[in-house]
């Protein structure tokens, strides 16, 4: 069949504009929640951390150039990057299914996915590098696992493998799960590997990465591993048919519902077509990804958890959908088929829609939130505006406030969570040159259990600055003021967006502390 159109030029121009569009985004919109915590992994560096292992914060460090840049735009630059390699990865990955065709759609497809464009492509998270890990060490396993495995050169990219699940596990521990893919085709396909030095010495290789978040879970009494097998567990907890669809649905939304409704004729097709289910490739594929999507549906049965937990697995099955539509062309073969048309819409329609909410707020979402008190509570697009008319706002009410002697000269910030936590020392306490703290246990404050022990833990008589805002409010006098002698009254900072009131911050000022905080690392 001759192709009206070639692939490869077709997806250079695809890298190009995406790429330009997602840089656009990343240097416009102010740090979300779990960015700019993030963002401390890079700051406070560390074997590990209580949340995540370490690589997202040694990416932070390489592309901010050791912090010397760290404006919105540089700490997202990897996942601009890391969104372009993967559409490139992908498209191979669907190539080595049938032809170019199919990656191209494979490539398509990637974009057009929230996951894929947004949250991997704009946003800097750990599931950035595991991404661009996996489908690199997806690309070899395809490569090496359903061929020989007695020449030198499929040992030696079988090395290669384990190095990437490595770094995978380094940067979210569910790459877990691509390993397990490999084991079961392995197990099912290929037991020669089961005989081979390469496929042990691997493992070794592999543990060999991960055992930097092994030594410091030691140092901590496990605590990470605790933490997230605290998120995962189902002892004790009873079936929620509110959070299975609430995963449902964000697992629909996050890649897309029309890729979705896409991949779910795909995998009709497969199991129905011998050919299709029985080809390796396809195997290693699902093995892959399928096991990620189940277990998360399974435990959101019993309780809460994150769409974007099973991303990996979605991704994994974007080539099986790409190749499904190439066998659907007949006769020329279409750049464009209508199904990738309006995923592609989709995706346009919902970023646009986005950027212009947090930009306007135009579309008020919960009216009766206007009182004073709750003011944007339930408005999720400010999560990413107001955070640096906040840090203006403060940097000359402390200075006054210092000058006048209110209030002790450096006095640091304190928080009750990990974020806002966060949020203030990135936007607020950054560019007053003060630091932040928290009080509370491991659940309420996560890094900052260490960050406060940096910063040489809390003093006794010293004062700190409070803030909270209507979107979250926490009275500091029930929650933190305890601790302290005076809580004065607060000032009130507005945020605007359009000229107009968005929601407020409460700014406190805490004198005289007279009892330190109960230090959540020393208590079991």
């Amino acid at each position: 069949m001759k192709e009206a159109f070639r692939p490869k030029q077709m997806l250079i121009f695809l890298l190009v504009f995406s790429t330009l569009i997602r840089a656009l985004i990343a240097g416009l919109f102010e740090l979300g929640n779990d960015e700019v915590y993030y963002w401390t992994y890079a700051v406070y560096p560390d074997l590990s951390h209580f949340d995540h292992p370490p690589m997202i914060g040694w990416l932070i460090r390489i592309f901010t150039f050791n912090l010397q840049f760290q404006q919105e735009f540089f700490l997202r630059l990897a996942s601009v990057i890391g969104g372009s390699l993967n559409t490139w990865i992908i498209y191979l990955v669907g190539k080595k299914l049938k032809d170019e065709l199919t990656g191209w759609y494979a490539a398509l497809l990637y974009t057009a996915s929230i996951y894929g464009f947004v949250i991997t492509g704009i946003f800097i998270l750990p599931d950035t590098p595991q991404t661009f890990f996996w489908l690199l060490a997806l690309l070899l396993m395809l490569e090496v696992l359903p061929g020989p495995d007695s020449t030198s050169r499929s040992q030696n990219k079988m090395l290669r493998i384990s190095i990437l699940l490595g770094l995978g596990l380094l940067s979210k521990y569910t790459t877990v799960f691509l390993w397990l893919g490999m084991i079961l085709f392995v197990l099912s396909n290929n037991r020669n590997w089961l005989k081979k030095w390469s496929f042990y010495t691997a493992h070794l290789v592999m543990a060999g990465f991960f055992s930097i978040v092994i030594i410091w879970n030691v140092m901590n009494q496990f605590i990470s591993f605790a933490y997230q097998g605290g998120r995962t567990g189902i002892a004790g907890s009873a079936f929620n048919t509110d959070t299975f669809l609430t995963e449902i649905a964000g697992e629909i939304l996050y890649n897309n519902p029309v890729n979705f409704i896409l991949l779910i004729l795909a995998l009709i097709a497969v199991f129905k077509t011998r050919s299709l289910h029985g080809n390796p490739k396809i195997k290693i594929l699902l093995y892959s990804g399928l096991p990620l999507i189940i277990v998360f549906l399974l435990l959101s049965l019993f309780r809460g958890t994150l769409p974007h937990w099973s991303g990996p697995g979605y991704m994994t099955l974007i080539p099986i959908t790409a190749l499904w539509i190439r066998e659907m062309q007949t006769g020329q073969a279409k750049a464009f088929p209508w199904s990738i048309k309006i995923a592609l819409a989709v995706l346009t329609l919902v970023i646009g829609l986005s950027i212009f909410q947090v930009a306007t707020g135009f579309i008020q979402l919960w009216p009766s939130d206007k009182k004073e008190g709750r003011m944007g509570k339930r408005d999720y697009s400010l999560e990413i505006y107001g955070w640096k008319q906040l840090g203006d706002r403060f940097k000359a009410l402390s200075d006054a406030s210092e000058k006048a002697g209110e209030i002790q000269a450096g006095s640091p910030i304190v928080s009750y969570r990990w974020f806002p936590a966060a949020n203030l020392e990135y936007y607020v306490a950054r560019p007053s040159n003060r630091d932040v703290m928290a009080f509370g246990n491991l659940e309420a404050i996560h890094k900052y259990a260490w960050i406060n022990r940096l910063h040489g833990g809390f003093h006794l008589n010293s004062d700190a600055w409070y803030i909270t805002s209507s979107r979250d409010f926490k009275d500091p006098k029930l929650l933190i003021g305890i601790y302290y002698s005076t809580v004065l009254a607060p000032d009130t900072i507005t945020i605007t967006r359009m000229g107009k009131p968005a929601y407020y911050f409460y700014v406190y000022r805490l004198k005289n502390l007279q009892a330190k905080p109960a230090n959540p690392l020393l208590i079991n």
